[in-house]
């Protein structure tokens, strides 16, 4: 990934390792042909550029003006609409869709997956990525009656929902999508203090990767999914999926 860093209201393309983009990508690193991909709120269109540049065939909707604007030039079909009323006039057309950061601003997610899923081939799979509002910090800040919304992060004061592992994959459930893997983010240091992007701090950040993964739904700062439709999605299924992951 480029060292740039693109910026769009108040959020930045994290493209340091482990970070929810960075699995992103890498997901779709371990495909052997070009895929087609549709990115649902794709912003500036940070991963539409990278996507694109590796030869993949990319349609991005945006329901900002100004981040459109930004973002048309990295796809190859590009709707500036709102997603919540978009009419995903796609059928069985990509290999994936992208909600990368996006399902926790919407009114309804779970109505925007549905409308979306019948875009996807017979093999094709969504990437889901969320902030984990049980994380530790969060956690803590409760504890001492704190809830107080923010400029970003988990308690953005745009978010319109709050996921846990749990209630995202009783989502992904109810829209008859089961859950393939769950891969958890680390808490953006390198945001934080952009010092320690240096190669000098590499193995910190590993050993942070591997304390976030051996309690994800306590530490992880964020959850990105991969998931397929599933004829048959029974909330009892859901139930074994979550005694398993929740570990």
């Amino acid at each position: 990934m480029s060292p740039s860093r693109d910026l769009q209201d108040g959020y930045a393309f994290k493209n340091f390792k482990y970070s929810s983009h960075y699995w992103i990508l890498k997901k779709l690193e371990e495909e052997s042909e070009p895929l087609r991909i549709l990115d649902v709120g794709c912003a500036a269109g940070y991963l539409g550029k990278i996507l694109r540049e590796r030869g993949h065939y990319v349609v991005g909707i945006e329901s900002d003006v100004a981040s459109a604007k930004k973002a048309r030039a990295y796809y190859d079909v590009f709707h500036l609409a709102d997603i919540e009323t978009f009419a995903f006039p796609y059928r069985q057309e990509f290999d994936y869709i992208l909600f990368a950061d996006i399902l926790e601003h919407l009114r309804d997610p779970a109505a925007v997956l549905r409308k979306a899923i019948p875009a996807l081939r017979d093999t094709g799979k969504l990437i889901v990525s969320v902030p984990n509002v049980a994380n530790w910090i969060i956690r803590l800040s409760l504890l001492f009656g704190n809830f107080d919304s923010a400029d970003r992060g988990i308690l953005d004061k745009t978010h319109l929902h709050f996921f846990t592992l749990r209630t995202l994959t009783k989502m992904m459930a109810e829209v008859s999508c089961r859950v393939l893997d769950v891969t958890p983010t680390t808490l953006p240091v390198q945001l934080v203090f952009p010092f320690t992007e240096g190669k000098a701090f590499a193995p910190l950040h590993a050993l942070h990767d591997a304390l976030t993964g051996s309690w994800k739904t306590v530490f992880a700062y964020q959850f990105v999914v991969t998931a397929a439709p599933s004829a048959v999605a029974a909330l009892p299924a859901a139930n074994r999926m979550h005694a398993e992951m929740m570990k």
